[in-house]
């Protein structure tokens, strides 16, 4: 029976277009909005990409009874940070700054399914910096976790997997961020565009993984992030114990790798531990 509620949870994307007329997000609770991009104020909604919106929907869509996302009933604050077809520098600026806003707006659960690698003005990041410190977007989160030790990020891993790239995107190789990756349907292997993690990383990454989804791991990461959202609202726990009652849950627990991390959580497991705290 938990739904997320009274849990404030930040989605930062390209687009929340179709927000108010998807049947799976209209009458969710939106406690807040901005536009980092064209700082549009009354078109927020009016918008010709809905990726946001369908990240929402995975978070805590719910529809006449079918649920689609766990935190059906939680507060969302929505920032658009990213423009359509392009990938300038300024995009990372701005997650910055969508960031500070929800921390401004107190919020206990953050989703970026969002990632960068290579910019449209011709300067790129080298997978060499994956230590989660190093990038612009990598330093800062890593920064403010730091000083809100209860704060929950959720990153996707990205889509690189299977391009040249091939690893975690930047955001995502943030330590104390929970990065989540995808698994193949049965839920042991690496989903084929799912970024994977460094050999010489001193942690592994991705943390977690959930099931694939046509679009990739845009929407794998907003599953946990609803997922947390709910355990939240079950007892608050600071973002250590959130991390190690995921990772310790994870199907492949014992023995953690650089494609799924821990594997897929076990709510069933979690739960327990939590009632035995």
């Amino acid at each position: 029976n938990l739904s997320g509620k009274g849990i404030k949870i930040g989605v930062i994307d390209a687009g929340f277009g179709e927000f108010r007329t998807n049947p799976y997000t209209k009458d969710l609770l939106v406690l807040g909005c901005r536009d980092f991009v064209d700082n549009d104020t009354t078109g927020f909604f009016i918008n010709e990409i809905n990726h946001g919106t369908m990240v929402t929907k995975n978070i805590g869509g719910k529809n006449e009874g079918k649920v689609h996302g766990l935190a059906y009933q939680a507060g969302y604050y929505l920032a658009k940070t990213d423009v359509p077809d392009m990938e300038p520098k300024q995009d990372e600026i701005r997650l910055l700054r969508a960031i500070e806003w929800m921390i401004g707006e107190k919020v206990d659960v953050i989703n970026i399914s969002l990632g960068y690698t290579v910019f449209t003005d011709g300067s790129a990041y080298d997978s060499k910096i994956l230590d989660g410190k190093t990038a612009l977007s990598s330093h800062f989160i890593d920064s403010v976790l730091v000083l809100h030790p209860d704060l929950i990020v959720v990153i996707s891993a990205g889509n690189e997997g299977d391009k040249e790239w091939r690893y975690i995107t930047v955001p995502s190789d943030v330590k104390d961020a929970i990065t989540v990756g995808s698994t193949d349907f049965d839920g042991k292997n690496r989903w084929k565009s799912s970024g994977i993690g460094k050999n010489d990383a001193p942690y592994p990454k991705p943390d977690v993984a959930t099931y694939p989804t046509p679009t990739g791991n845009s929407y794998t990461a907003p599953v946990v992030a609803g997922l947390c959202a709910t355990l939240l609202e079950y007892k608050r726990i600071d973002r250590k114990r959130m991390k190690a009652l995921l990772t310790g849950s994870g199907n492949h627990a014992a023995n953690p790798d650089l494609e799924t991390g821990y594997g897929v959580p076990q709510t069933g497991y979690i739960l327990e531990k939590l009632q035995t705290d």
